[in-house]
């Protein structure tokens, strides 16, 4: 439902831990667990950075709650971070599309695997 950026912890010049905080309502009766999700962030058709899930909450059923994921990036293209400017909190969605492979496995159900390609950020959580 919606998602900010809890924490930044910078690794290096062109890798960060990012934290994410996750409003997501969870109606069924079952369990999600999301057991992987890679991505690649492109700005103006070029590739801008690589995400990798390192962990993810439980999403409990019958529930709307925080949880937390956590992601590691890695910039392709450190002089387009720069041009941008460093606060991530001024930059526009709309400018980044992404390729996204993410494998949830509901309980008592198997895997799940959604894939995404040019989606739009801002279309993100509404196909999710």
């Amino acid at each position: 439902m919606k998602v900010d950026i809890k924490s930044v912890k910078l690794l290096s010049t062109s890798s960060a831990n990012i934290e994410l905080s996750c409003l997501i309502k969870n109606p069924s009766r079952r369990t999600f667990v999301i057991e992987d999700a890679e991505a690649l962030l492109k700005r103006g058709g070029a590739n801008f950075a690589n995400a990798t899930m390192i962990k993810a909450d439980t999403i409990v059923p019958e529930s709307q709650k925080l949880y937390t994921a956590l992601f590691k990036v890695e910039i392709t293209d450190p002089l387009s971070l720069l041009s941008m400017g460093l606060n991530m909190s001024r930059w526009d969605l709309s400018d980044f599309k992404i390729d996204a492979r993410t494998i949830v496995k509901p309980s008592g159900m198997s895997r799940k695997i959604l894939k995404f390609r040019d989606l739009p950020m801002e279309k993100l959580i509404e196909k999710l």
